[in-house]
């Protein structure tokens, strides 16, 4: 589903260009304090190959090794499948090839800088598997076009979502292959909720009505808190804090994409009930103890003991429980983020894990058999499997298969999928932009909490990252103010 000459991300494409050498810096520093996936693969006892799998040879031919950066995701079992599936599929066609995982790249740095130094030095890898921040991928000059084969795979499996288009299509290319759609949401116990009188249908969707329910069903003393949800640097506790301002109405830019719009009443008044969450006497009991200090994975871990809830999470927290046979896997629920309490909108976007050719590779025609390959039906079938309701279709056609169909969460979070509504995550209301993600992939927001815990005053805190992001929009050529 292409975008028509008008397409908002072309607002800055030619501000953009002006600045390279200062942006390029300050989208390096911004990433390097992203949130790490895990670098762990657990063997689970039997071959994470499907021998079952049709794999078609490829005609082409691999110069030297086909390397492949891998992210990792909480379930262990989807990383060894996709890992054993690149391997098989490279060695039916006689290549060599090497998978890392994408923190063992990193090597506890910054994956933007690590790309950019691969690429200028000539040794990058062909292939990266991820979702991350593509306006700051392509203006670093890691990226190539994907134009092409995005076209043909939508022309095989049907339109790809309003968000991967949203993310990846700019500039009159893609840069990126659509891959699969990760849910995330709200993960709730209906079988701790409903007994307790809560109606999830008309009784759970403000962030207050959440937060009286998470009170109410806390029993400390049955080791069950209702509130599984960090404010700590991490990428969990960043989407809350964002997802917050967005539902008291606060927005980062203004329609044009040139004024930060930070400095508002509606940001104070987020700030403030993130700080009554967490400090108040009257929500204490529901919080779990070290909650504060939680990383990404402590609330997946809490939540699959049985500890908590509720939480908000990508959906590999409920397709390991379902993998694993968690005792109340049946009784967890997906429900959409607090509706925005000006308008009682919805604010969820649904993203997903692109594949990224890397500029320069030498081996593309590989590299684009091996994207084919893992986009036919049979794997792509076989991830829905082992990622239920989580690594769902980023294509139309695969939406009416039964895998989907016939589990009620997927079911659930189809409309949300293919939502084409105005809201677009951080950037709204205004367009994507390099200045956009360099505030988005570091930890300005859960830091800004943090200082706001510890006592300082929420209006001076407001102004400070207010005049923070209007530098770094000058420092990419626009207003700012």
């Amino acid at each position: 589903m292409h975008q028509g000459p008008d397409h908002p991300h072309r607002i800055v494409a030619d501000r953009t260009a002006r600045t390279v050498g200062l942006n390029r810096r300050q989208l390096l520093r911004g990433a390097a304090a992203t949130a790490v996936a895990p670098a762990f693969l657990r063997y689970t006892g039997k071959s994470a190959t499907a021998q079952d799998i049709p794999r078609t040879k490829s005609n082409a031919t691999v110069d030297g090794t086909l390397s492949v950066l891998q992210d990792q995701d909480f379930h262990p079992d989807h990383n060894a499948f996709l890992k054993a599936e690149i391997e098989a599929f490279c060695e039916l066609n006689g290549w060599d090839c090497e998978v890392t995982d994408v923190a063992g790249f990193q090597g506890g740095g910054d994956l933007n800088q690590k790309l950019v130094a691969s690429v200028q030095a000539g040794n990058a890898a062909a292939l990266l598997i991820k979702d991350h921040y593509v306006r700051q991928l392509q203006f670093l000059g890691v990226l190539e076009p994907t134009t092409d084969l995005t076209t043909e795979m939508i022309g095989l499996y049907g339109d790809t979502t309003p968000e991967m288009t949203n993310a990846t299509y700019f500039d009159d290319q893609w840069w990126g292959v659509p891959f699969f759609t990760r849910a995330n949401g709200w993960y709730v116990r209906k079988d701790i909720l409903e007994p307790a009188g809560i109606d999830l249908a008309a009784g759970f969707n403000t962030l207050d009505q959440r937060r009286d329910a998470a009170l109410k069903v806390t029993d400390a003393a049955a080791q069950v808190w209702g509130w599984g949800i960090t404010v700590n640097r991490s990428g969990d506790g960043r989407g809350f804090v964002q997802n917050t301002l967005y539902d008291f109405g606060s927005t980062l830019q203004d329609e044009s994409g040139e004024i930060v719009t930070f400095n508002s009443p509606e940001s104070v008044a987020a700030l403030t009930w993130l700080k009554e969450t967490f400090t108040s006497e009257q929500w204490a009991e529901m919080l779990p103890p070290g909650i504060i200090a939680w990383t990404d994975t402590s609330n997946n871990e809490a939540f699959l003991a049985g500890t908590l809830a509720t939480t908000q999470n990508a959906g590999t927290m409920y397709a390991k429980a379902i993998l694993e046979n968690v005792p109340f896997a049946h009784d967890i629920a997906w429900m959409p983020y607090p509706q925005r309490i000006s308008d009682n909108a919805y604010i969820d976007l649904m993203g997903g894990t692109k594949f990224h050719v890397i500029k320069g590779t030498k081996n593309k025609d590989a590299t684009y058999d091996l994207i084919r390959h893992l986009l036919t039906e049979p794997v792509q079938q076989r991830i829905w499997t082992i990622s239920q309701s989580y690594a769902l279709p980023a294509y139309k056609n695969g939406w009416a298969h039964d895998l989907i169909q016939s589990v009620d969460n997927s079911k659930r979070i189809e409309p949300v999928v293919w939502n084409d509504a105005a809201f677009t995550g951080l950037r709204w209301p205004g367009p994507s932009s390099a200045a956009v993600d360099s505030v988005n992939g570091g930890n300005d927001h859960t830091d800004m909490v943090a200082e706001v815990l510890q006592g300082r005053d929420i209006e001076d805190v407001v102004a400070d990252y207010h005049k923070r992001w209007v530098q770094t929009w000058q420092d990419f050529g626009l207003k700012g103010e």
